[in-house]
């Protein structure tokens, strides 16, 4: 056993009754359901994906998932916790303690009065996701769109700004320097030659901010040639 699996193991082993033998059986079989689908996962050293698994088991463990037309799988909570702690590894926190529900729809679905189907959003009630179109979104790892990442792009900013407690400092400062940035670049997006937005993200910064996530993990080459702002 590695160093690294050792440590996770042991601060694990210190807040659960659970065996080492368990734990590592858990965190190895995250790894097994996240590799083949996580380039970003699988770029990182041994003690990052370390730090990364732990990660996803505490995220995991604090959030009590819906399914809605989707059969339940245990790969389902793995992944979606995966991609919530691949938009934070930077950050040092990362629970999202603010959304204690999220809700797993099996394509997509309808919300309110809009009638155009939708593939995810954010609201004080929790996270909603499509799981076909999250899948697809890790399927094809430079088309630009990755709806898990977007929606917990929405999501961090929640967590950051209209919730009570444990916001990133570090976070908060730079999205309000971003926002200052991104306000005066919006007037030009919509006759920008390149069109790696969207004429939503054109109007509105924070789906600006969603999808330069997306973009960030996706086109990053792209995203700093074009828009180095």
């Amino acid at each position: 056993m590695s160093t690294a699996v050792g440590k996770v193991i042991k601060k694990l082993i210190g807040s659960f009754s659970t065996s080492a033998d368990e734990l590592r059986e858990e965190l190895s079989l995250y790894e097994t359901i996240i590799r083949p689908h996580f380039n970003y996962f699988n770029a990182l050293s041994e003690a990052e994906k370390q730090r990364f698994l732990k990660r996803v088991f505490w995220f995991k463990r604090r959030k009590k998932f819906h399914y809605h037309e989707v059969e339940f799988h245990p790969s389902i909570p793995v992944l979606i916790s995966a991609c919530a702690v691949q938009i934070t590894f930077g950050l040092r926190k990362y629970r999202m303690p603010y959304f204690r529900n999220i809700y797993v729809m099996g394509d997509q679905y309808h919300y309110g009065l809009n009638p155009q189907p939708w593939i995810g959003h954010v609201n004080r009630k929790g996270i909603h996701l499509s799981w076909k179109h999250f899948m697809q979104g890790y399927s094809v790892h430079n088309d630009r769109y990755n709806v898990g990442l977007h929606e917990m792009a929405h999501a961090l900013v929640y967590v950051n700004f209209l919730g009570s407690f444990d916001s990133d400092p570090n976070f908060a400062e730079q999205f309000v320097q971003y926002k200052q940035r991104a306000e005066a670049l919006l007037p030009r997006l919509k006759d920008f030659p390149c069109k790696l937005f969207t004429e939503q993200a054109a109007h509105n910064y924070h789906e600006c901010w969603a999808e330069s996530v997306e973009l960030f993990f996706e086109n990053p080459l792209e995203l700093k040639y074009h828009y180095t702002e």
